[in-house]
């Protein structure tokens, strides 16, 4: 029988082939002709082809227990980490997924629970998501570097960290500025602390997430035939 995967894959050959595609209640695919990049394999599900290891939050070689549920303030000590429970539901939200069109990963930052003081908890915490969308042909993505900090291994150990970090951004006028996501272009000497003008994502290893991303846009442009 025929490998379910290479049938998937003959079947996107089929509607996406040179030949201009149509939107019609006969195929399976959902083809938008005004931005193909935004088509995918079916009508009511986008296919992840990879799932990318995300950066897992790491705490000093001093941090030895975890701060008390009720008393999270415990945590500004350097030998004390945040509430366990806070802890585990904040890795549990992260993930990055490699979408047959796209990329999606979700960073989530820590805020007050609900509670009785103006609605929020003075004591408990809960992860709010930051769930992030780039489309492969989107301009801004460009550029994918490996951002990770100098010595990293060695600096988690001593102090913490959460692994390490692919960058997504566009350049141009021969390198001198960044694209922004505004009407904006951003010289290179100004742009360390500009959040608009990159994409920054925390993985267990930038290599080998830089070498799937790369492949997955190259693919998904050279099937769907954009330049």
């Amino acid at each position: 029988p025929l490998d379910p995967q290479i049938f998937a894959l003959r079947k996107l050959e089929h509607y996406f082939s040179p030949i201009k595609p149509k939107k019609t209640m006969a195929t399976t695919s959902f083809i938008v002709e005004d931005r193909l990049m935004m088509s995918r394999i079916s009508t009511s599900a986008i296919t992840v082809t990879q799932i990318i290891p995300h950066g897992v939050k790491a705490y000093g070689c001093c941090a030895c227990c975890y701060a008390p549920a009720m008393c999270p303030g415990c945590a500004a000590f350097p030998c004390i980490k945040d509430p366990e429970y806070i802890v585990k539901e904040m890795e549990a939200s992260k993930y990055i997924y490699v979408r047959e069109n796209s990329i999606e990963w979700n960073d989530p930052h820590k805020t007050s629970k609900e509670g009785d003081c103006c609605g929020q908890s003075l004591c408990l915490f809960r992860a709010q998501d930051k769930v992030s969308v780039l489309y492969f042909d989107d301009p801004m993505f460009d550029r994918i570097t490996d951002k990770s900090r100098c010595c990293n291994d060695c600096r988690t150990f001593c102090f913490g960290g959460e692994g390490e970090m692919v960058q997504i951004d566009s350049k141009f006028c021969c390198g001198c500025c960044y694209r922004g996501e505004i009407f904006l272009c951003v010289p290179v000497c100004c742009a360390l602390c500009c959040p608009i003008i990159k994409h920054q994502i925390k993985v267990a290893k930038a290599s080998e997430a830089i070498r799937g991303i790369k492949e997955a846009r190259d693919n998904a442009k050279e099937r769907m035939q954009i330049k």
